[in-house]
């Protein structure tokens, strides 16, 4: 008979939490294979990840006072594992999963689903939140890789190691004096707000919009970045303000605001953290007078004002102590409305997840040949573009709550986004 353990919950948990009136807090990855995945090494792949750390296994439980974990070692196939047959575009059939999310109850935090088309294999991972951010969700997406190619390879995923150490927050700021702790009890966040022109009031159903960018574009892309010595980063925040000022409603000279987010395992001795977690600052764009006179010249002003704060040692935590002491001292009744002022605070996000390599994704020697990955499903006014590079190509991502108009509104602003990133090859 199963038995459930109880852990406490971390600082990071319950931010996450508090704003699930916000987002479904479910992160997600959708990655397409030209051919047959095998589903029993991928579910004990899975099974691996899910069985090494508690949390991954676990339903979280929060009250007026505090919030918990509690530890399954009952839980089944289906809550970690599923498989879909489908005779349409498996790639289109993936999107149903995509949109589903993981609920603070469910008995585990990631799940995958296999869909299989006549052709092609499509993989998609749903994790949750409240136990890891972008970063840590790609680190276990890259396990549940190595754990099948190992059982390909060996038979057994026994070699694969998964870090299971501390989650605590705190750690952020092991090596920070407490001068520089002091400076940062300050909001990072800028006054001025970008929201999206949604042209309807309804909440309306989940919707996920993509754009891929191609390889052969970005190529070209990188390229003349590393000429300059500006990141990809850079030029996506650019062409997302460039496609924001486009939208109906929106002045090109009115102030605009992006936020993106930082990496805050840079401060953790080591450079990562001990165990999976939330470990994210704000990393906060502004173009108080709006674009300026060239796409060239608002870039150079938003590749200045990302390496400002890049080159800060204390980069992305001006704010934290604020938001991890009242998160470590209040009772959860109280975090609420500080959870929904911050929130509320934010303007249109972009989260850049990077590039994931084909000798990070391969599977058996085969290599995806489409992918993307998708950031917590947002409620209206809320708007997040989420970007990732696979097998040389970028994909630009929404996923969010919204009627169809909304959603066709939202397609042609990632579309114009990748038109500004393949002009930039003209300049």
């Amino acid at each position: 008979m199963g038995y459930s353990r109880i852990k406490k919950a971390d600082i990071g948990d319950k931010l996450q939490y508090l704003v699930r009136d916000f987002n479904d807090n479910t992160i997600r990855f959708v990655v397409r294979y030209p051919g047959r995945v095998a589903s029993d090494i991928l579910r004990v792949a899975t099974k691996t990840v899910v069985d090494s750390v508690d949390i991954l296994h676990a339903s979280f439980v929060a009250n007026d006072s505090d919030a918990y974990w509690e530890v399954h070692d009952d839980y089944e196939e289906k809550d970690y594992f599923q498989i879909i047959e489908t005779k349409e575009d498996a790639l289109e059939a993936a999107d149903t999963y995509a949109l589903m999310s993981l609920q603070p109850k469910d008995k585990t935090k990631l799940r995958c689903y296999l869909v299989r088309g006549n052709k092609e294999n499509v993989i998609v991972i749903l994790i949750s939140h409240l136990c890891v951010d972008g970063i840590d969700g790609k680190y276990l997406f890259g396990k549940v890789i190595e754990a099948y190619n190992d059982i390909l390879e060996k038979g057994t995923a026994k070699g694969v190691a998964i870090k299971d150490g501390k989650r605590d927050a705190m750690q952020i700021y092991d090596n920070i004096s407490k001068k520089d702790y002091r400076f940062l009890m300050k909001n990072p966040i800028s006054k001025i707000k970008s929201e999206f022109p949604y042209p309807t009031k309804e909440a309306g159903k989940p919707h996920l919009v993509k754009v891929n960018i191609p390889t052969e574009t970005m190529k070209k892309v990188i390229g003349r970045l590393d000429l300059k010595e500006i990141t990809l980063n850079d030029l996506l925040i650019t062409s997302c303000y460039y496609a924001y000022a486009s939208m109906p409603n929106k002045n090109p000279g009115e102030p605009m605001s992006i936020l993106s987010m930082i990496d805050l395992r840079r401060h953790c001795t080591g450079r990562d953290s001990e165990g999976i977690s939330n470990m994210t600052g704000a990393l906060p764009t502004t173009l108080p007078i709006g674009l300026r006179e060239s796409f060239g010249i608002t870039l150079d002003k938003i590749a200045a004002q990302t390496k400002a704060i890049k080159d800060n040692p204390l980069a992305g935590l001006e704010g934290m102590p604020i938001l991890h002491g009242a998160a470590k001292n209040l009772p959860m009744k109280l975090l609420l409305p500080l959870a929904s002022k911050v929130y509320d605070s934010f303007s249109i996000g972009l989260t850049n997840l990077g590039n994931m390599a084909n000798d990070f994704l391969s599977l058996g020697g085969m290599n995806p040949d489409f992918g993307l990955f998708g950031g917590p499903m947002n409620k209206k006014p809320g708007m997040q573009v989420s970007a990732v590079s696979i097998g040389g190509s970028c994909t630009l991502c929404i996923v969010v709550e919204c009627t169809d108009s909304d959603a066709e509104i939202l397609q042609i602003m990632l579309e114009r986004m990748a038109g500004e990133v393949g002009s930039y090859t003209l300049f």
